[in-house]
């Protein structure tokens, strides 16, 4: 899909999507008996971090030179609510789901997870379809996810070189992407990942084939004990086929984030937080930030995405229990002419195949 298809989408519904139980940090992993106080100075170094680049990011409102080039824009449309909520600064988290899909590294961690399997599905205002299955487990001491997206976009307006009153023909886009993620453990909770995927857009009459692949690292830093983690990852890297007489761009990306490696805890609750700076080809860079506070079988997150004059909110909520979960976001844009995605909500329901409740898993 061109990527000017995504960008007009005012509101979203999504059909039962799976994402991983809040798969990212589970709160049953112990603090190793750290003072609280020490936890929050991490704590705020990891807020004012990524908050402080935020007034660098935003500024007056202005079209990429380069946007709408990019093709298959479904490579860097993200799946669920669960990253939804967290406005998918998921570079340097831990888990299933999402997070493979924005850095590979963290299948690494399939390896200590039960096997999951999710399904996801999408139907966007405007004709945008977006459905996925996944699956992810550890095999032989790596992780292994496997993945297929489908996404389609209904009743684009074909026209001429020359302006006409009405269009000459109403076409559909079609994307198509499977591929496999294979992420090995490094020392000391580390990971790293590689991504291999394969590539089909058909856009009316014409279509074409690719594959591309996304590489990504996850490093814990040698400071406040161990309690951060960063990720760099950059993705789409690879090329299309002739499509009619041009030959279609994929929308490369490049991320880095940090990241708590586990939760801290007050009263009860337990806290995850992480963000990325985010840089896709055809736009500018943005700054993504989520928080997730867990109690019990209880999931609430937020988070903000932050561009060159625009900014998105979103909030979440998840239930957890003997390996179900059931999650929820909305996505505010108020913004009537960028609009990423519009005002979106996502509603999905998953099942760990371990059948062990995400509450009590490391």
């Amino acid at each position: 899909m061109k990527r000017a298809y995504e960008g007009r989408v005012t509101a979203v519904h999504c059909l039962p999507a799976a994402v991983g139980c809040s798969p990212y940090h589970k709160p049953g992993h112990g603090g190793g008996g750290r003072r609280m106080p020490r936890r929050m100075l991490a704590w705020g170094v990891v807020s004012a971090l990524l908050i402080g680049a935020v007034p660098g990011l935003v500024g007056a409102q202005e079209v990429h030179p380069k946007a709408g080039i990019s093709s298959v824009t479904l490579l860097n449309v993200g799946l669920g609510p669960v990253g939804t909520a967290l406005s998918e600064g998921l570079t340097a988290w831990h888990g299933t789901g999402d997070a493979v899909f924005w850095n590979p590294a963290a299948a690494s961690f399939m390896v200590q997870d039960g096997p999951v399997v999710t399904m996801s599905g999408a139907r966007l205002l405007g004709g945008v379809r977006q459905t996925a299955l996944q699956y992810g487990a550890g095999w032989g001491g790596v992780g292994i996810a496997l993945q297929v997206v489908y996404g389609s976009v209904g009743d684009i307006e074909v026209r001429g070189v020359e302006p006409t009153p009405e269009p000459l023909a109403i076409g559909t886009a079609h994307d198509l992407v499977a591929g496999v993620t294979v992420g090995l453990p490094l020392p000391r909770g580390g990971g790293l990942g590689i991504a291999v995927k394969g590539i089909y857009e058909k856009l009316h009459m014409d279509d074409a084939f690719g594959i591309a692949a996304d590489a990504g690292i996850q490093l814990p830093l040698p400071v406040f004990g161990g309690l951060l983690r960063a990720g760099v990852a950059v993705r789409n890297l690879g090329s299309m086929g002739t499509m009619e007489h041009e030959r279609p761009r994929l929308p490369w990306s490049l991320a880095a984030g940090i990241a708590l490696v586990r939760p801290l805890r007050w009263r009860g609750w337990t806290f995850s937080a992480g963000g990325d700076v985010w840089k896709p080809a055809d736009d500018w860079t943005q700054l993504r930030l989520g928080i997730e506070a867990a109690w019990d079988v209880l999931r609430l997150r937020m988070g903000t995405r932050q561009g060159k004059g625009w900014g998105t909110m979103s909030a979440g909520v998840g239930f957890a229990l003997s390996g179900w979960c059931l999650d929820y976001a909305y996505i505010y844009d108020p913004d009537p002419v960028r609009q990423f995605l519009g005002s979106t909500q996502r509603i999905g329901v998953s099942l760990e195949l371990g059948g062990q409740d995400s509450a009590g898993r490391e």
